[in-house]
């Protein structure tokens, strides 16, 4: 089996070498915004607020719309490096840092997800193959060998419901990584080879192996967003996410006692797909 992965290890390697041969500061104040369901959220304090920071800096808002350049300016991170970041929310403000940088994992893995069953949908044309190949990415680590924390920006915000008269202060944290090309392949190389022996088709592992340009292309291209095209592909996001998580839920559901369904710890703190909610909102 090690000498398999090994293989394809080597496979992606090659395809990828062959394909590639051939801000400033605008706000100081607290902010406050009312959603369309009429609750207010406002920012009340914020990561170097005593230093004259902002409370939504124009790095942050262009690098969730997709446009990680000012990012990188004002960080000094280099043009040959991948940026992601994370989002993570708790009661205090120690604890979203800790929540951010765990849901980086979380993140990175409904990413890679996504693209690879979108791959194995378009390519494999086989329902058959392409479950095999999601419940492979289900159970898949990723490698986060070099993934590099750059900062960590929190928010402490305060959402009212005036006609519920209720009233919640929590804190968001960001995550933002920079990572070598070279990484983010390795990252991908090592999460593609436990999901194509997964497949059950020779034919089709090859086809699923020769998309691994187009998976690292799909990672790393970026595309700048307005803000409404950035809040509604946010909610296309975790949408598709709850639904992917609702699913994988009823499998264990159906495979184990009830005992053990109620005894299964519940990570309400490192829910990112609520974070990330909170921050559209929050940001934008």
């Amino acid at each position: 089996m090690k000498k398999y992965v090994l293989m394809v290890s080597a496979v992606l390697t090659a395809l990828v070498l062959a394909s590639c041969a051939s801000a400033p500061k605008t706000e100081s104040k607290v902010s406050v915004q009312e959603d369309l369901s009429g609750k207010t959220v406002s920012v009340t304090d914020w990561s170097n607020r005593t230093f004259d920071e902002v409370s939504k800096p124009e790095w942050l808002k262009k690098l969730i719309q997709g446009n990680s350049k000012v990012f990188a300016e004002q960080f000094s991170v280099s043009n040959d490096s991948i940026i992601k970041y994370s989002v993570g929310t708790a009661k205090s403000r120690d604890a979203s840092l800790a929540a951010s940088r765990v849901n980086y994992n979380a993140m990175r893995a409904e990413e890679l997800k996504t693209k690879v069953v979108s791959e194995a949908d378009a390519t494999l044309n086989d329902e058959g193959f392409t479950e095999a190949t999601s419940n492979a990415a289900t159970l898949a680590k990723v490698d986060l060998s070099g993934h590099e924390l750059v900062t960590q920006f929190w928010q402490e915000v305060k959402t009212t419901d005036k006609e519920a008269g209720t009233s919640k202060t929590e804190y968001i944290c960001y995550s933002v990584y920079k990572i070598s090309k070279e990484n983010w392949l390795n990252t991908l190389k090592s999460y593609m080879t436990q999901i194509i022996p997964a497949i059950p088709d020779s034919k089709a592992q090859i086809k699923m192996a020769n998309t691994i340009q187009s998976l690292y292309d799909d990672t790393t291209k970026e595309q700048e967003k307005s803000e409404a095209e950035t809040k509604a592909a946010i909610q296309a996001q975790v949408e598709l996410a709850r639904i992917d998580a609702n699913k994988e839920v009823a499998k264990v559901q159906a495979s184990q006692p009830v005992v053990v369904q109620q005894s299964a710890p519940q990570n309400e703190g490192f829910d990112w797909m609520n974070a990330l909610e909170l921050a559209a909102n929050v940001i934008f």
